[in-house]
């Protein structure tokens, strides 16, 4: 560790660093965009792809006639992908980081402000606007689309919940143990008090859980 370094800023420069180009859209909130995009622009009819993937090329990708980009790209060469799609006549609804919307202006682009915050599968929470070539006006905000984006937030927030286990009064864990330890008070166990390894509930089992959190609990005799 460097001089004056805490251990927490030194394990920090380890940890993966994600930038916005890692952004990838979750299920729920793709397709509460991709439905309102389609009705309002009627894109009924039309196809649509997703060029943007790990490895793709959107240059190069092969764009059917009568098609439409519905589709995060990597924000970073955010006016190149559109300046692209203006050169070439491609119709396009793209996400966009919403704090940054207008700082480069682009000509034929115009743009939609929602007001939400999406959390993308890495985790990253990002304000987030679009940027299309449809629609009659320059800037405009969309509340139908915002509450849309809110909905589908809260649907893959819950989706992604752990879910919640009751032990019996016999058992302890690490968890419990960790909130004892923080209420400052003085908790033992010993070897005799502690009768059988559980690695896994029946409420585990059930869900087809298995070592969750490779919580090792000990189960201690019932009294009496």
């Amino acid at each position: 560790m460097a001089y004056g370094e805490t251990y927490e800023e030194f394990i920090e420069k380890f940890k993966p660093k994600y930038t916005t180009d890692d952004c990838f859209t979750p299920p729920a909130v793709y397709d509460a965009v991709r439905s309102w995009a389609v009705k309002e622009y009627h894109l009924e009819g039309l196809e649509i792809v997703r060029p943007f993937y790990p490895g793709g090329d959107y240059e190069n990708f092969e764009y059917p006639e009568n098609c439409v980009v519905i589709d995060n790209p990597p924000f970073s060469i955010l006016a190149a992908i559109k300046n692209f799609y203006v050169s070439q006549g491609i119709r396009f609804f793209l996400f966009a980081p919403e704090l940054t919307l207008f700082s480069k202006k682009s000509s034929g682009v115009n743009y939609v402000v929602t007001g939400e915050t999406v959390q993308y599968e890495n985790g990253a929470k990002i304000a987030t606007g679009f940027v299309t070539s449809e629609g009659d006006y320059f800037i405009r905000t969309a509340p139908k689309l915002s509450n849309s984006i809110r909905e589908a937030n809260e649907k893959s927030a819950n989706k992604k919940a752990r879910p919640k286990y009751s032990y019996p009064p016999n058992v302890i864990s690490g968890v419990l143990l960790n909130k004892i330890a923080h209420a400052n008070i003085d908790f033992t166990l010993t070897r005799k008090d502690c009768s059988q390894l559980i690695r896994q509930l029946d409420s585990q089992r059930e869900k087809g859980k298995k070592n969750l959190w490779r919580r090792l609990s000990y189960q201690r005799p019932k009294s009496g």
